[in-house]
């Protein structure tokens, strides 16, 4: 029965990868030839970080990775509520360079975790 569920978790951990790349993919791309918004990053990165804190509470990240993923976050968090501050609220403002440079960057590393 424990082979079963090593091999099930592995499958998953492919398909969470292959997920994480796609968003990866999306944040630097622009949504219908136009350029992609503050929410729309926000959504990326949300849905990202929902994956990341499930795998988190079932034990599944190490402290290291956890420690990489915090700082990175936090980077981000801060230019992204800069950016929202600067647009005055309205997340249909495209999202600015550093921001989806910091985006990438997180969903770079969320993508790097097995």
């Amino acid at each position: 029965m424990k082979p079963m569920n090593t091999r099930i978790q592995q499958i998953c951990s492919v398909l969470l990868g292959l997920a994480t790349l796609c968003l990866i993919s999306g944040c630097a791309s622009t949504a219908g030839g136009g350029s992609y918004q503050l929410k729309q990053t926000r959504n990326d990165v949300d849905w990202a970080m929902v994956r990341y804190h499930n795998r988190l509470s079932f034990g599944f990240i190490s402290l290291g990775e956890e420690q990489q993923v915090t700082a990175a976050y936090k980077a981000y968090q801060t230019a992204f509520n800069e950016a929202v501050r600067q647009a005055h609220s309205d997340y249909n403002t495209p999202t600015p360079d550093n921001v989806k440079q910091l985006a990438n960057q997180l969903m770079s590393i969320l993508a790097g975790i097995p």
